[in-house]
């Protein structure tokens, strides 16, 4: 809007058409980002005389120049100036866009201090692709690679479920144990992947960051035994409505961002795989559902404050031939929300969140008694954290309070929900306080050392977990941490069955046993990180990692350890971006000596992606995924805190008892991962009474190579070895288009 009131502005300040006169009009874009350049200049040298105008928010011109050839000039502060000779016909118009090349300005150094955090109002900008997809992929991968059971375990409680069947569960390859922390604007999420890979896990347009730490996360963490993954979302842009979306095959997406009244703006954006085009690339029925939405405000509430919310919601799921017979879908899905104010009160930064998160599930049981299965997990958390600055030390310190609640269902298929079979409930609380310290010891090495204490609300007494990290500068360049720390949080404990069902007695049968108790499981970590800046926005990475775990809710053992190491390099700049990964590691136990090498698993991964030109305003990307060793993870799990070793019993040759197969800690495939996407696009920047606005048609192809991508298992352990996959996507090509405005 404000860029069309400003063209036509231009326009009718304009001297009135003349025969003798031609209209100049076009956008000036950045060659790096492809993005209208705002307020640069545009000159036009005719007859010794010099006409200058400026451009719009979107980089959008227009001027008005006498009939003849005549030498266009366009600059802009950061960028190559870039002159052309253009031949304006008289009476009529030239349609002209110029692409600058990017030229960063050399400042000398300067020296500044400050009694206050920067505005966090200025955070507009949106993160880059490459270190999203590469934060997504090591998230995946930092699992120590535990299974677990949650809705199966709970409805093996229920009368008539015994012996356990490993059928009653479902298992996706890859996806990450939840011994985790991920925070979505300070809300806890539970299950933030797309596990199916026909969209990105994260949407770039919406999000500013994706931090993650494998380890040596600072004492503001509670939790995150196996990783923490804080998310942020970028503010909106109140320079005008935009408007920016895509529709192709399989889903569609759209974000809409602008002002309101007053001193605040509005994001909204929305994610669905909607596969009304399957039918043209398979015979087989789609079995993938996937949907997300995000809003988010902001309000401007005096010289430094901001309020802002944040809203989000997801939901999957797949279809299956359930063991019961007939066809079933298991589904699993988040709610989470989150209000934060930021201010500086006193020469402190302080922000204070309340947020809430949800996660449900749902999971067809077969066998002789068809059920559905459901559970859901919510969590309130309050947050205070503040910041100061004394000289060289800056001083981190805040507190926290965490309730968690936790609901297992189950009921026959043949009724509703009114004729509940099992119901459980459990409850926890923690509460926490931390101080951290980061101080410039060196100008060559940073320390930062921290001390978290917990109060969990089955034990009294608090529970410490310090953190401490130290960074030596090699160079201007370089940067060598390393990073210890301690974290803990709520698990299940293990137990043979949850509960039993709640009218048992009424019915004169014998009570089950009570609930059992929320547990404290504990992790440790040792982190070395080595990091190397190239230039031209070329970044490399090796990381290093060992962690012990105990307490862990599982039957066969309690404790296990991990290590491994994670090889980066990243591309967030310049004509070419993308990333190229490779993760190893390990898993193993600590219960006995018999059973080290037993429950030992290792695995490996490679993930590689590459994006850039092609043509003058075209584009490509490439993404490859490899994998052998991925575990089995049991999902849906509505206890997203619990983790446990899978055992797949497997029936005698002799006809006898059963004969279980040994427990592994990463149950995995035979066949390693191997997955090719690729995709291709152009763009076109047409413009209408003065308005530019972005097309770009693409064509991509998921799963190139055809390797009939599983990623959904089932057991049955009459006929099978190993879990065996219930949805597989074939090579799928996609048509789409996107847009921006």
């Amino acid at each position: 809007m404000l860029s069309t009131l400003f063209l036509a502005t231009l326009i009718l300040s304009a001297p009135a058409p003349d025969p003798e006169t031609g209209l100049v009009r076009g956008q000036v874009r950045s060659e790096t980002t492809r993005n209208g350049l705002p307020f640069a200049i545009v000159e036009v040298i005719a007859e010794n005389k010099r006409l200058v105008t400026v451009t719009d928010a979107a980089g959008n011109y227009v001027i008005r120049v006498s009939a003849g050839p005549r030498l266009l000039r366009a600059s802009h502060i950061d960028h190559a100036p870039l002159e052309v000779e253009v031949l304006v016909p008289a009476g009529g118009e030239v349609v002209l866009d110029l692409v600058l090349e990017l030229r960063p300005v050399r400042l000398p150094g300067v020296k500044t201090a400050a009694e206050a955090a920067l505005d966090a109002r200025s955070d507009l900008q949106a993160a880059r692709a490459p270190g999203l997809a590469a934060a997504a992929v090591r998230a995946l991968e930092a699992t120590p690679g535990m299974a677990e059971l949650g809705l199966a375990d709970a409805a093996r409680g229920v009368p008539g479920r015994e012996p356990a069947d490993p059928s009653d569960v479902l298992y996706v390859r890859g996806d990450a144990a939840d011994l985790k922390l991920v925070l979505l604007d300070g809300a806890p999420v539970y299950a933030p992947f797309h596990l199916g890979g026909l969209i990105d896990a994260f949407e770039p347009e919406v999000l500013r960051a994706a931090n993650l730490y494998l380890g040596g996360a600072p004492a503001r963490y509670d939790g995150g035994l196996s990783y923490v993954l804080d998310l942020e979302t970028r503010a909106a842009r109140r320079d005008g409505t935009r408007l920016a979306g895509a529709l192709d095959l399989l889903g569609v997406r759209g974000t809409m961002e602008g002002p309101l009244a007053g001193r605040a703006g509005y994001l909204v954006a929305g994610r669905a795989v909607h596969a009304l085009g399957a039918p043209v690339f398979t015979d087989d029925p789609f079995p993938y559902r996937y949907a997300d939405g995000l809003a988010r405000l902001d309000l401007e509430t005096g010289a430094w404050g901001t309020l802002a919310f944040t809203g989000f919601s997801n939901r999957e799921s797949v279809e299956l031939e359930d063991p019961g017979g007939g066809a079933g879908a298991a589904g699993w899905g988040n709610a989470a929300a989150s209000l934060r104010y930021h201010d500086v009160i006193a020469g402190t930064d302080a922000e204070f969140i309340a947020s809430f998160g949800s996660f449900y599930a749902r999971l067809p049981i077969g066998g002789g008694r068809p059920l559905w299965a459901d559970g859901s997990a919510r969590r309130l958390r309050m947050i205070a954290d503040f910041s100061h600055p004394a000289g060289a030390t800056t001083l981190d310190y805040g507190l926290s309070y965490d309730h968690l609640w936790l609901q297992y269902r189950a009921w026959p298929r043949s009724a509703g929900r009114d004729s509940l079979l099992l119901e459980v409930e459990r409850e926890g609380d923690v509460a926490g306080a931390y101080a951290d310290a980061a101080w410039q010891a060196l100008p060559f090495l940073r320390v930062r050392g921290g001390l978290r204490a917990d109060f969990f609300s089955l034990q009294p007494e608090p529970r410490l977990a310090p953190r401490v990290s130290a960074t030596w500068l090699l160079g201007e360049r370089a940067a060598l941490t390393l990073a210890a720390g301690r974290y803990r949080q709520f698990v299940r404990a293990p137990a043979p069955a949850l509960v039993a069902e709640p009218d048992r007695a009424a019915n004169g049968e014998q009570a089950g046993p009570p609930p059992p108790p929320l547990a404290v499981a504990r992790a440790s970590h040792v982190v070395v990180a080595l990091r190397q800046d190239l230039g031209e926005g070329v970044r490399l990475g090796i990381e290093g990692f060992f962690k012990t775990f105990d307490g862990l809710p599982a039957e066969e053992t309690s404790r296990g350890q991990a290590s491994g190491i994670d090889l980066w390099a990243r591309r967030s700049t310049g004509r070419v971006t993308g990333w190229l990964g490779y993760s190893l590691a390990w898993i193993w136990s600590l219960e006995g000596q018999r059973n080290v090498t037993r429950l030992f698993a290792g695995r490996h991964l490679l993930n590689a992606g590459l994006a850039g030109p092609l043509g003058t305003n075209g584009g490509f990307q490439l993404r490859v995924g490899y994998g052998a060793g991925l575990p089995y993870t049991a999902i849906p799990d509505a206890d997203i805190t619990s983790a446990s070793p899978s055992t797949f019993p497997r029936p005698a040759a002799d006809g006898g008892d059963d004969d279980p197969v040994p427990p592994k800690l990463a149950q995995a495939p035979e066949e390693p991962y191997l997955r090719l996407d690729a995709e291709i696009k152009h763009t076109w920047t047409p413009h209408l009474h003065g308005f530019a606005f972005e097309v770009t048609p693409y064509f991509k192809v998921l799963n190139a190579l055809d390797r009939r991508d599983a990623l959904f298992y089932r057991y049955d352990a009459w006929r099978d070895t190993e879990p065996r996959a219930v949805a597989s996507l074939p090579v799928v090509p996609v048509v789409g288009v996107a847009w921006r405005f």
